[in-house]
């Protein structure tokens, strides 16, 4: 059987772990797509590739499956720019942790008469997997295994593209799941994109104290491991939490109005012991 070509725009730490669980699954030829020879280099040393090109035309040409591994920000652009490069029923992914405004972007790109007349389909997904660290130096081809893979489940969606890009990520091991933009957004909005906005906001408060020196060697235990995705990208995470702001604004709101009543019963042992009896059983059920 003929392996299917896979391109991957972006290889960093998540799109290279695709590339090493592809690569592995012997399954398919991966080809990486970038603008750093010596990162794609690199990528291809670490059996993430099978080869690479600076050459967007050339290196989307011929591909059955486009993943889009780019800053969320840039992935609408970046399909934009390689559609008319693509063959006929090519199948574009991508790996974001937004879904509702890609997919509303992407909608319109391909309502073009070169994405009709090649039948070119787009299917959002997002792995539920990663790291604070960033880079191809810190991919792994276990990086998906017993993970979460979203699929976005779209009332027009392609069925026969669907069904192959959930072939592709069962070669990683994942669990795959699929569910509408608008559920996805609001549940990462809550268990992903709002700890990072409270890691970085605990952060820089207690970072500006006057005692933050004094503070500092106290930092082990709870605070290392509730700030340690503060370690993450600004840049990727602000604008994640800026495509996805209206969903991050009810999750801050919701944290906040709890953070309130805690406040307010400071001082009272028993009400306290029940609202973190509450919270610890709400984290053994969800974990």
């Amino acid at each position: 059987m003929k392996k299917k070509q896979v391109a991957i725009i972006g290889v960093g730490l998540i799109g290279g772990s695709l590339g090493m669980a592809l690569k592995k699954s012997r399954k398919f030829n991966v080809l990486g797509i970038g603008r750093h020879r010596k990162k794609l280099e690199t990528a291809k040393k670490l059996k993430a590739l099978d080869d690479f090109t600076l050459n967007f035309r050339k290196g989307v040409s011929g591909a059955d499956i486009i993943v889009v591994s780019t800053p969320v920000d840039l992935i609408r652009t970046t399909i934009k720019h390689i559609l008319p490069f693509l063959k006929k029923n090519a199948i574009i992914t991508d790996v974001g942790s937004v879904k509702g405004s890609i997919l509303s972007g992407v909608k319109n790109i391909l309502k073009s008469r070169t994405a009709r007349s090649r039948n070119i389909s787009f299917i959002g997904a997002h792995p539920m997997a990663g790291s604070e660290k960033t880079g191809i130096n810190f991919a792994s081809p276990a990086m998906f295994k017993g993970a979460t893979v979203v699929l976005v489940k779209d009332g027009r969606v392609n069925k026969h593209s669907l069904e192959m890009v959930r072939q592709m990520w069962s070669k990683t091991a994942a669990n795959i799941k699929l569910l509408e933009a608008k559920d996805h957004d609001r549940a990462v909005a809550l268990v992903s994109h709002l700890p990072h906005v409270i890691a970085f906001n605990l952060c820089l408060g207690v970072g500006a104290l006057k005692e933050a020196g004094k503070i500092a060697s106290l930092s082990a235990g709870s605070f290392k491991d509730m700030t340690r995705v503060a370690d993450a990208n600004p840049r990727d995470w602000a604008a994640i939490c800026s495509m996805n702001k209206e969903e991050v604004r009810k999750a801050i709101d919701l944290f906040i109005k709890n953070l309130n009543k805690t406040k307010s019963k400071l001082g009272d042992k028993k009400a306290l012991e029940n609202i973190f009896s509450n919270a610890r059983t709400s984290r053994q059920k969800l974990l």
